[in-house]
């Protein structure tokens, strides 16, 4: 392990050992990729059961048995550590509160402990939310330093895990740093979510399968989005040169409205069904503010390069293929 001696930029190294928390998910797939390709080593923490990618080297364990996280670390010995493990269903913060902060917050500070312990210069980037600064209207684009109005469970245990691990950075001076981001879409992404439940609703009228008819949530609400893919490039790049004890935002910096969405695809899948509103995916309509992201523009150099179209289709080609096979 190579050790972090305060300053960032010279901190940046093609060949870092890298622990992914949480890495057999959605984003957790398109990170090791990204973090491969730019020359880095990559291992895994996941739950038991998970599939795990070839010849990726994984270690299975729950992020709130602290004892068993140190464990890892001593045998992983990573040089930096992506946290992505935590429940990223925001209805399920409703439904198991106390689960979604046992996982979500004291799952982060069971890391945060056992970095500390065993490996004190190991550079962690803990992936948070852009929803922790919740729904309300603002007179322009959030900025980090704005003030946290979570509305959801889910947010405010997003909110204590950031908060805390800005805490430890200031107070035991660990290379500590938290992500914010937007919603991301993309290839793999569960089907509770809105573009792949869309996507495959139209693929399935499309092949004949379901009548031309589609179940539909409040589509008036506007949402920023992101392709997973720049999502994962704002990571990497904060894991080679960001700055301890910052918390970054990292968005597409404009929103859309859900029905624009859904219009994109249609127009993508040639599929132009009835629409029915389904009351049991209704949720009042929101807009969610813009984020400013440019601290993570100006000081890692990251831009977004993919078009929300180009992550739509990569969306219904991957879904297509998946239903062939």
């Amino acid at each position: 392990m190579r050790i972090w001696n305060g300053s960032s930029a010279n901190y940046a190294d093609p060949a870092m050992d890298i622990l992914i928390t949480g890495g057999t998910g959605f984003v957790g797939r398109h990170a090791i990729a990204e973090l491969q390709r730019h020359g880095h080593t990559v291992s895994l923490l996941t739950l038991p059961g998970f599939p795990i990618p070839t010849g990726i080297p994984a270690y299975e364990a729950d992020i709130r048995d602290q004892a068993r996280l140190a464990e890892v670390l001593r045998q992983a010995a990573p040089d930096a550590c992506l946290h992505l493990a935590g429940i990223a269903f925001v209805p399920h913060g409703w439904e198991k509160p106390v689960e979604t902060f046992e996982v979500n917050l004291n799952g982060t500070v069971h890391l945060l402990d056992a970095l500390r312990e065993v490996s004190p210069h190991t550079r962690l980037l803990a992936v948070t939310s852009a929803l922790l600064y919740g729904a309300h209207p603002r007179p322009g684009p959030i900025q980090e330093e704005d003030q946290p109005l979570p509305d959801s469970v889910y947010a405010v245990s997003k909110l204590a895990a950031d908060l805390t691990v800005l805490l430890y950075a200031r107070r035991y001076g660990q290379p500590v740093m938290t992500a914010r981001p937007c919603n991301h879409i993309g290839p793999g992404q569960s089907l509770s979510f809105v573009v792949p439940s869309f996507a495959r609703q139209l693929l399935a009228i499309r092949s004949g399968k379901s009548k031309p008819v589609m179940k539909v949530g409040n589509l008036a609400s506007t949402r920023e989005f992101l392709d997973v893919r720049d999502v994962v490039s704002a990571y990497r790049l904060l894991l080679e040169s960001g700055e301890p004890g910052e918390a970054y935002n990292i968005s597409a910096a404009k929103s859309m409205t859900i029905q624009s969405l859904l219009d994109e695809l249609c127009r993508l899948t040639g599929v132009h069904p009835t629409i029915e509103i389904d009351p049991e995916r209704f949720r009042p309509t929101d807009h969610q503010p813009v984020l400013a992201s440019d601290k993570c523009r100006k000081q890692v150099g990251w831009e977004p390069r993919l078009t929300i179209t180009e992550t739509l289709q990569a969306v219904i080609v991957e879904m297509g293929q998946a239903e062939r096979a």
